[in-house]
C-alpha cells in the first residue's frame, strides 16, 4: 500500500467479508458522518474509509488550490486510495460532491467499480435551459461573498439549511463545527468549483449501475436533479428517502442504509 496515499487522504479499512463496500463523504464532512453505516456493514464488507484532501483528518499540507482546481482531482485521489488497498470491484457511495467524483473515476477506471449509489448528488447546481439545478448565478455570488467575508455566520447559517428539519439540535451542531473547523481558504476554494462545476454530459457516459438516493427535500439538491440524474444514467435508478435535508444518511440512517443493502443485494 502507498503510504503516502494512506495519509494524505487518512485512508482506514474497517469490518470484515469479501465484498468492498467505499463510503466517499461530502462537502464539510469527513469519514465521520459514516459511523451509521458503518456499524450497519462492518459485520459483513471490507469498508474503505478516507478524507478527501482540505477535510478534517486529510493532510492539509496536501492540499493545493491549483492541484485541486476540479472535481477530476478528487476523482484522481480516490482512484489512488483504492489501489492503495487493492480493492477492485467495489461498492461505492458517494454523497454530495463525491457522487460526481465516483462518477468520474467511474468513467477513467471502471473495472474499479461494481455499482455506485448517489446520495444528495448533483451533476449541476446551477440553472439552465431546460435544467433546474435549484440556483440562480446571484444566488452562487452571494453565497461566495458570504463565506469570504463573515465565515463562521455562514458555517452556522450553512449547517442548519444543510441538515434541515429532519435533524435534531445535535446534529445541527455537529455539522457547524465541522464547517467551522475547515481552513476557510479551502472551503471557499471548493465551494466553487462544486458551484461551478456542470459534469451532466459526464452523467449520460457512466455504464456502471447507479442509484440516486433522493431526500423529498434537500434545499441543495431539489427533487428535479434527483429524477434529471437518474434519467440520464445508462443503468440508473431512482429511490427517495423521507427526510428533509442534505445528509440523510445521518439523519435518516435506517431508511439509507436500507437502499444501501438492496443496491448491495443488487450488484
Amino acid at each position: 500500500m502507498s503510504k503516502t496515499v494512506l495519509t494524505r487522504n487518512n485512508v482506514q479499512v474497517v469490518g470484515r467479508g469479501d465484498d468492498v463496500l467505499v463510503l466517499a463523504h461530502g462537502f464539510g464532512n469527513n469519514q465521520k458522518a459514516w459511523h451509521n453505516q458503518v456499524r450497519a456493514f462492518e459485520d459483513t464488507h471490507r469498508i474503505v474509509l478516507f478524507d478527501h484532501v482540505g477535510a478534517q483528518g486529510s493532510d492539509l499540507e496536501a492540499y493545493s488550490p491549483h492541484r485541486y482546481a476540479s472535481l477530476e482531482s478528487y476523482s484522481l485521489d480516490l482512484i489512488e486510495v483504492l489501489e492503495a488497498v487493492q480493492a477492485r470491484d467495489v461498492f461505492y457511495v458517494g454523497h454530495s460532491m463525491s457522487g460526481m467524483i465516483g462518477l468520474l473515476a467511474g468513467l477513467v477506471r471502471p473495472e474499479l467499480f461494481r455499482s455506485m449509489l448517489f446520495i444528495s448528488a448533483s451533476p449541476r447546481y446551477m440553472n439552465a435551459p431546460n435544467y433546474l439545478g435549484g440556483f440562480e448565478r446571484p444566488d452562487i455570488d452571494a453565497l461566495y461573498e458570504t463565506i469570504e467575508k463573515h465565515f463562521d455566520a455562514w458555517a452556522s447559517g450553512f449547517a442548519q439549511a444543510a441538515v434541515g428539519p429532519s435533524a435534531t439540535p445535535e446534529m445541527v451542531r455537529a455539522f457547524s463545527e465541522s464547517l467551522v473547523a475547515l481552513r476557510p481558504d479551502i472551503a471557499i476554494g471548493v465551494i466553487r468549483i462544486i458551484f461551478e462545476s456542470d459534469f451532466r454530459e459526464q452523467v449520460a457516459r457512466l455504464t456502471i449501475p447507479a442509484w440516486v438516493v433522493q431526500p423529498l427535500n434537500d434545499f441543495a439538491v431539489p427533487n428535479s436533479v434527483g429524477e434529471y440524474l437518474a434519467k440520464s444514467l445508462p443503468q440508473g435508478q431512482l429511490h427517495h428517502v423521507p427526510n428533509q435535508g442534505h445528509l440523510p444518511h445521518l439523519t435518516a440512517p435506517h431508511e439509507v442504509n436500507t437502499l444501501i443493502a438492496k443496491a448491495l443485494a443488487a450488484s
